[in-house]
């Protein structure tokens, strides 16, 4: 245990509290929830803006849909995010109430820098989202860059109070008070600060990497055995889970590369592979799913 915490420790007093089994459980169940929202919030809107960029460089247009349909996520995720944190914000005053009272003053700053930026994220993110159709190209990817560079601050705020948390410094205590308080210091120049950032922001961006990912390749998996092994009944129906190139797309390739320069190959004519003329489901190699 730390000097910094034998300090906090001695401040609080004997622990009287009647609930506090359920609150600590109370307090875990409310984090265990936000903290996967908390990835999306990090890297999600960075993954977005990166498609975004892709269509103004390549002009296609199945990023711009992309884009488009990603940032319908994005705003969904962060209002659920939105009511999991506020839940948080209460239960630090309600739960703790001797705690936040006793040093609300060192690390308050963390959690105040972390409000501001989420006004900014909520305006950016309703210009992002419905500016669409409203904004130039470039006025709308430059709308999405604040919503990036907020989701980042306002967690690193948050982390660099739970880097407080387990290493408390920046104070000492005078007649059970925090005195001689120094918030900057307490957060920033904290040595379990940098490796805590370092850790949260590569576990977001490989959450949110690996569940988009994981999300599309079951829905490749599940048309290509929609189009192998569906009845024909079926296959006439079934819709695409994402947007599909349209025929002109496979003259020229995806992002206007030649026919004969492209990785996959030309569809088949009608009544050539798969029930009811459907085209099969084609590997990274060109040839169809199941040989």
């Amino acid at each position: 245990m730390s000097a910094g915490w034998l300090v906090v420790g001695s401040a609080l007093g004997p622990v009287e509290q009647e609930h506090l089994f359920q609150a600590r459980q109370m307090q875990a169940l409310s984090f265990a929830v936000h903290i996967p929202l908390v990835c999306f919030g990090v890297a999600f809107p960075a993954l977005v803006l990166f498609v975004e960029w892709l269509y103004r460089r390549t002009g296609d247009e199945l990023y711009r849909t992309l884009a488009r349909r990603w940032s319908r996520i994005m705003v969904a995720l962060f209002a659920v995010g939105v009511i999991t944190g506020t839940i948080l914000s209460f239960e630090m005053g309600l739960l703790w109430p001797n705690f936040t009272a006793t040093f609300g003053g060192v690390f308050g700053l963390g959690f105040a820098i972390e409000g501001f930026s989420f006004f900014l994220e909520a305006i950016f993110i309703g210009i992002y989202v419905y500016g669409w159709d409203r904004l130039s190209p470039r006025a709308h990817l430059l709308a999405g860059l604040p919503v990036v560079l907020t989701g980042f601050t306002g967690s690193l705020t948050v982390i660099a109070v739970n880097g407080w948390m387990n290493h408390p410094q920046g104070f000492r205590m005078a007649q059970g008070k925090a005195v001689d308080v120094h918030p900057f210091t307490a957060l920033f120049e904290n040595t379990y600060f940098w490796h805590e950032l370092v850790h949260m922001y590569l576990a977001a961006y490989i959450v949110t990497g690996f569940v988009v990912a994981g999300i599309y390749a079951v829905g490749g998996c599940a048309d290509a055995g929609a189009v192998t092994s569906a009845p024909p009944w079926r296959s006439r129906s079934r819709s695409p889970r994402w947007p599909r190139p349209s025929r002109s797309s496979w003259a020229t390739g995806t992002g206007g590369r030649s026919r004969a320069s492209s990785p996959r190959s030309s569809p088949p004519s009608r009544g050539s592979g798969g029930p009811s003329g459907a085209r099969p489901c084609t590997s990274v190699a060109g040839t169809p799913a199941g040989r």
